[in-house]
């Protein structure tokens, strides 16, 4: 990844629009550039501008959002930054912006904006902040904290890492190398092991939890079981028996009550027949009399026909005449309806050619009506628009008057304002030298605020100074009290131990104890020692010589007082040394204390000089704005002399240019004014000349109009007249629709006339066949009707019965008679019914006495089956009870087994977690992040060797064997002796931190090529030797294709860096940027 062009605006010192293109040549011919300048001036700005368009955030600030932001410079609206960069993929611009409401100083914050596009053409691939956070890092590779490990070394970021104690380097390894995930790992590991633990530990409870039987209980509970199960089937056994005998005698007592009640039944059945007796000999003579219901049936209906056409013979004989008589009288209406038809039709003839002539008439008058209806309206319109015209002129004369008043005025008074007509060319320049004048009024506001800052600052460098002589003073006077009494402890010690070394009194201490120890074996062999000769052999030792044979023993209590007095002696040294070690440490700290005092005065004393040189710079430049601005004030007022301005406010300048812009804008505005009224009144005259034309044509036209309507009025009073005379006021079609309504009216007469002629002879002949028809009718059926009677009657006295009247009396409706035919059958079915029922039960019951099961009463059987019932449930709630209990115990057994088998799978995972976690598992994550850490940093430690040898051939960077993430050097100066980083000089330090850092570049930027590198670390604890090492170094990883941006304000890096970006401070705390590749494209938003 290597970054072509930075582009940003507003951020912090930086104000305005500025422009870094890298691809210069004078950045590529060398492969490294400098970026310097005094300390505050902005420097690290442009690599803050860098995040922000990558990353919305910089190594300095968190993400920058709605609610704060610390990076836009003050007094401005809007910031952005801009990078456009190139990758394997393809050339990206990534584009980062903010703002205020409506672009204002004082606006609310809005919403960031981020956006990545193709930097070539232009088109964008995404604009929403969480897409673009993922296409960043899709296309670089890299997220933020990667690219700051990468290819941008913050201030300070890389030197912690050396200067950080063991436990405070796992962290900051952890951070830059990405390892945390191993970290992670390995409290997974713990939580894992943990959980199968639990899980374990559950399981184990839980089969705890399981009571099982012993195979004696279960086998006593099968016991009881099969006992109480014998005792269940004899119970059972015995209350079947009993309640077979009450069961017996219950369906004897039922048998003889149903007995009892067939009886009653029979008594009540034999009312019933008795009851029914009448009506069973109504039901014989309607049988009877149903035999004959035929023949009477076909006499009734010939005597009803006869009698019927006897009837309608009389009524037909009685309406003849009268129907003929109508006959005639409807002949003679139809005769006269035909007649008036005639006349109608005649009559319609004779008024049609009348009718034509006036239609024709009222035609034409209709027509010369529209024509005047149409005139009239024409005329109407022609003379409203001619009031309208007439109207309008007078309102255009009255505008041309206003407007002529109105010119005059605006004339006047740009005659007296002419003076302000120079604003128009001149304004620009005016507000120019005011816009300059307050720009150096300001600065030199500034410059005495800055002024009276330094002065401060200087009173303040004095005063530390003077704390830090006294504070100095203090403490040599410390450290000289120190030296003294560690000087007298040290005498005291010397003096105490005699010019010996403690080390030879705690060796003298021992022999002695080995001497008493030697004497107390020679006091336990006295018996031995007794049986010595001179000349011969110890037993034990063998030696021919025997010093302590004759008693000569050493005494052992003078042993011991020797090494009391040598206790005494090692106590009272070790007590002087241990305040020697104490002394040493204080007189340490007092000298720590005092290099650190020293540090200080030099540092106020650097501060007190830099304040007395900013004092005079100040002073200096203060006295130059001051001329400047008296410079610009009087090139203002000779400037402003045309405009009759003799002085110029002191402290208000901006009113005077807006004054002056007010007045220009009124002389302007007066001028489009008048070139308006002039415009306006050439239009007004345009129109009048218009509207005269249009009036005189108005008024011909109309004066046309009227003549013709005058000819067209008499045309429609004469057609009017000639109309009258032929058919007054009559309508035409009116009259000839009266003619055809009567036309109509006598044909519909007449059609009903003949209607009513043909419908009442046909009704008279229809009249005289029928009482020829029923005449023959009754002729024909009198010797049948005589039959009938005959057969009917016969009939009647073969039946039994008296008369016709006593057969009719005898007949029953066929409902009646199936209703008591149904009553008859019904007993007959029930005595049946209750003959076949009552023997049976008479059978059952002599069956059932055959029997003879029980001799026992009902209430004895009753007492004994509750017994048996209740001792019955007792006997098998207890089998229940143990079958339950027999049941449980097996249950629990297969738990218990599957318990078992879930307990070994369980802990064959607990043992395979817990192997895991020996290996890598930890509650804090160390184990793991350790062991990742000490590869990693083996790696890193290569990494940083490579750079170092191309810096110093002395050093080779080595980790303490003890302590995994120790760093020590091997100094080859020094035939290899290893030595801790924290012993290196500064000079020392920051070349091996900058190796650390181009190591750790190196592994954080993963598999992504990475061809720029910027360093935001001072380098001024370097000597010019290892200066143009570290330069060397980096200049030649150029050959890698890397282009490297060094931050830093040594003055030095000017003669050795000839690619350089100057970011130069000016006066209100903002600074410019110089240098190739550098622009400023815009003044503050």
């Amino acid at each position: 990844m290597r970054i072509e062009k930075i582009r940003f605006l507003n951020l912090n010192s930086l104000v305005g629009e500025w422009e870094i293109d890298l691809t210069h040549p004078a950045f590529a011919s060398d492969g490294i550039f400098a970026i310097t300048g005094p300390t505050g001036s902005g420097k690290t700005t442009i690599l803050d501008a860098v995040c922000l368009a990558l990353y919305g955030r910089t190594p300095r600030l968190n993400r920058v959002t709605k609610s704060g932001n610390e990076i836009m410079s003050r007094q401005t609206g809007e910031c952005f930054a801009e990078v456009t960069f190139r990758t394997g993929a393809g050339c990206f611009r990534c584009h980062w912006s903010q703002r205020r409401a409506r672009k204002k100083p004082d606006g609310e914050l809005q919403a960031p904006k981020h956006e990545i596009a193709d930097g070539e053409t232009g088109t964008l691939f995404e604009s929403k902040i969480r897409g673009v956070a993922g296409q960043i890092e899709e296309a670089t590779g890299m997220d933020f904290d990667r690219f700051t490990r990468s290819m941008l070394l913050a201030q300070g970021g890389f030197a912690a890492f050396l200067q950080a104690a063991p436990d405070e380097r796992a962290p900051i390894l952890e951070q830059i190398t990405g390892t945390e995930i191993y970290s992670l790992i390995s409290m997974e590991v713990h939580e894992r092991r943990r959980d199968e633990r639990e899980k374990l530990n559950l399981l184990q409870a839980e089969t705890a939890g399981i009571t099982v039987l012993q195979p004696e209980e279960e086998e006593a509970l099968r016991r009881d079981l099969a006992e109480k199960a014998r005792e269940e089937e004899a119970a059972a056994g015995r209350l079947e028996i009993t309640a077979q005998a009450m069961n017996w005698l219950t369906a004897l007592e039922g048998l003889e009550q149903e007995i009892s009640g067939l009886a009653e039944e029979e008594t009540e059945l034999q009312g019933e027949w008795a009851a029914f007796e009448p009506d069973l000999e109504k039901l014989r003579r309607a049988m009877r009399a149903a035999e004959l219901e035929g023949a009477h049936a076909t006499l009734e209906a010939l005597r009803k026909q006869q009698a019927d056409d006897s009837e309608a013979l009389k009524a037909e004989e009685e309406n003849l005449p009268e129907l003929e008589s109508r006959a005639r009288e409807g002949a003679q209406a139809l005769l006269e309806a035909e007649l008036g038809t005639i006349r109608a039709k005649e009559e319609l003839n004779r008024a049609a050619p009348l009718i034509a002539k006036v239609r024709s008439l009222d035609q034409r008058l209709a027509d010369r009506r529209n024509a005047l209806s149409d005139m009239d309206e024409e005329c109407r319109q022609d003379g409203g628009n001619l009031d309208k015209a007439r109207e309008s002129r007078d309102e255009k004369l009255g505008l041309l008057a206003g407007e002529a008043e109105r010119l005059e005025i605006a004339e006047r008074w740009l005659e007296e304002h002419r003076r302000d007509e120079w604003l128009a060319g001149g304004l620009a320049g005016v507000e120019e030298q005011v816009n300059a004048l307050v720009s150096r009024q300001k600065d030199m506001a500034d410059g005495e605020a800055a002024l009276e800052a330094v002065k401060e600052s200087l009173r303040q460098a004095e005063a530390v100074l003077k704390e830090c002589w006294e504070r100095t003073g203090a403490r040599r006077r410390i450290l000289e009290a120190a030296s003294e009494e560690l000087r007298r402890e040290k005498e005291s010690l010397e003096y105490l131990l005699d010019g010996r070394l403690l080390r030879e009194y705690r060796a003298e201490k021992e022999a002695l104890l080995r001497e008493m120890a030697f004497l107390a074996r020679i006091a336990e062999l006295e018996d031995y020692r007794a049986k010595l000769e001179d000349g011969k052999e110890c037993p034990l030792c063998g030696s021919l010589e025997h010093p302590f044979a004759e008693g000569n023993v050493p005494l052992p209590d003078e042993t011991e007082g020797k090494i009391a007095a040598l206790e005494k002696l090692i106590a009272e040294a070790e007590e002087r040394e241990t305040a020697v070690r104490g002394l040493e440490k204080s007189e340490a700290a007092a000298r720590q204390q005092m290099a650190d005092g020293e540090k200080d005065e030099g540092a106020a004393l650097s501060a007190k000089t830099a304040a007395e040189k900013a004092l005079a710079l100040s002073a200096e430049g203060l006295e130059k704005l001051r001329a400047d601005c008296l410079r610009l004030t009087n090139l203002l007022k000779d400037r402003l002399q045309p405009l009759g301005i003799d002085s110029i406010p002191e402290g208000d300048l901006p009113s005077l240019a807006v004054s002056l812009r007010e007045r220009m804008n009124a002389w302007q505005q007066k001028v489009r004014e008048k070139a308006d009224m002039e415009k306006k009144i050439g239009l007004l005259e345009s129109d009048l000349k218009w509207l005269d034309g249009t009036l005189e044509t108005l008024t011909r036209a109309l004066d046309e109009k009227k003549r013709r309507l005058e000819t067209l009025q008499k045309e429609y009073d004469r057609l009017l007249e000639e109309r009258k005379e032929l058919y007054g006021e009559k309508d035409p079609d009116g009259e000839e629709h009266l003619l055809k309504e009567a036309l109509e009216t006598a044909g519909e007469d007449e059609r009903k006339g003949r209607e009513l002629r043909d419908g009442l002879k046909e009704r008279a002949d229809r009249a005289k066949s029928r009482m020829e028809s029923l005449q023959k009718g009754i002729l024909r059926r009198e010797p049948e009707v005589r039959k009938a009677e005959a057969a009917f009657f016969a009939g009647l006295s073969a039946a039994g019965f008296e008369g016709e009247e006593d057969f009719l009396e005898a007949r029953l409706e066929p409902e009646q008679r199936e209703a008591l035919a149904a009553g008859k059958k019904d007993l007959e079915d029930r005595r049946t019914a209750l003959a076949a029922r009552r023997a049976d039960r008479e059978r059952k019951l002599a069956e059932e006495r055959s029997r003879k099961v029980t001799d026992e009463t009902p209430e004895a059987l009753e007492n004994r089956f509750r017994e048996c019932e209740d001792f019955l449930k007792a006997l098998r709630e207890a089998v229940s009870g143990l079958r339950h209990r027999l049941n449980e115990n097996a249950a629990s057994r297969e738990r218990v087994k599957e318990k078992k088998a879930a307990l070994e799978a369980q802990g064959r995972e607990c043992r395979r977690w817990d192997g895991l976690h020996e290996l890598i598992g930890s509650a804090d994550g160390k184990k793991y992040r350790n062991f990742a850490q000490g590869l990693t940093f083996d790696m890193m430690i290569g990494q940083a060797n490579r750079q170092l040898q191309k810096m110093s051939d002395r050093y080779l960077l080595v980790r303490d064997r003890e302590q995994p993430l120790e760093l020590n050097v091997v100094d080859g100066y020094q035939a290899g002796e290893i030595r801790s980083t924290k012993n290196l000089s500064g000079g020392e330090s920051f070349i091996v931190s900058l190796a650390l850092a181009l190591g750790l570049s190196s592994m954080a930027s993963r598999n992504v090529r990475v061809d720029s590198l910027f360093l935001d670390e001072g380098f001024g604890t370097l000597d010019e030797e290892a200066l143009d090492t570290a330069l060397e170094t980096l200049a030649g990883l150029q050959q890698d294709g890397k282009l490297i941006g060094v931050i830093s304000h040594v003055p030095a890096l000017k003669e050795r860096i000839s690619a350089r970006i100057e970011v130069v401070p000016r006066t209100g705390g903002r600074s410019r940027i110089t240098g190739p590749g550098c622009s400023r494209n815009s003044e503050a938003g």
